[in-house]
Order: C-alpha cells, then sequence, then structure tokens
C-alpha cells in the first residue's frame, strides 16, 4: 500500500506537464513500514530523464542521481520508496521495460499525460515477477 500526500501527487503532475512530451523521472521519499508492506511518501524529487534517444517512450535514471537523491533523504530523514514516471499519451500501466527494472519494496507511480494534460496515474508494486496495482491512499 501507498500513503501519499496529495502535495506530492499535485508536484508530479506539474512536472508531468511541464515535461511533455517526454517522459519525466523522479523519486518518492518517505517512511517504509515493512512489516505492513506500507510506503509512505512526502515529497516528490525529480531527477533528469538520461534516455535522450527514446525520452518520449523511455525513461532512464542515472546512478549518481540516485546517490544525490539518497544522499538528500538521509539527511532529511526520509528515505527513497519509490519511483514516479510518466507516460506520454499511453496508459498508466507498467511496460515490459518498466517490469524489467523494477525492484521490490517500491512503490512505482504511472501517471499518463495526453495532449499535455496530466490525467490518470495508479501506483503499482511488484508481486513475484509481475506488477499488481496498489491500494492508495491520501494522508
Amino acid at each position: 500500500m501507498l500513503k501519499v500526500k496529495r502535495s506530492v501527487i499535485e508536484e508530479i503532475k506539474k512536472q508531468a506537464e511541464a515535461g511533455y512530451p517526454y517522459e519525466i523521472c523522479g523519486f518518492l521519499l518517505g517512511e517504509v513500514d515493512y512489516r505492513n508492506n506500507v510506503r509512505t511518501a512526502v515529497e516528490a524529487f525529480q531527477v533528469e530523464n538520461q534516455n535522450k534517444e527514446r525520452a518520449n517512450d523511455r525513461f532512464e535514471i542515472d546512478p549518481k542521481d540516485y546517490l544525490k537523491v539518497e544522499k538528500y533523504a538521509d539527511e532529511k530523514g526520509l528515505v527513497i520508496t519509490g519511483i514516479y514516471h510518466t507516460h506520454p499519451d499511453h496508459p498508466d500501466r507498467p511496460s515490459q521495460t518498466d517490469l524489467r527494472f523494477a525492484q521490490p519494496d517500491m512503490s512505482y507511480i504511472i501517471m499518463s499525460v495526453k495532449n499535455g494534460k496530466a490525467e490518470n496515474w495508479r501506483s503499482w508494486e511488484l508481486k513475484g515477477d509481475r506488477f499488481a496495482q496498489e491500494d492508495v491512499e491520501f494522508i
């Protein structure tokens, strides 16, 4: 389950619309309750999409950005709880590429952006070798 502040979703929407027609990406920061499989996201931290050749349908995160965000989160007493990205003019469901790079114990918000306007979004979690839509609760 993902618990998320409304302001986090609003921030991702702004980033998504500003980045259209390309995929934008970033990290969800907050807390993780591993015992109950609950991730809480209180902040969105955008990073640059490193995939320049296929930015309209792929994203890639530089390992240096991951380390930078991890350090930032640690300084604020937070952890990385997930990753978000957009699907310009495509549905808010994971692709095979998303699945290939997914890690357990993380939430994956995918936001669909149609004609420059953020529309739908869902959060996903890895269950075995596939994604499952996860419950979301606003905090």
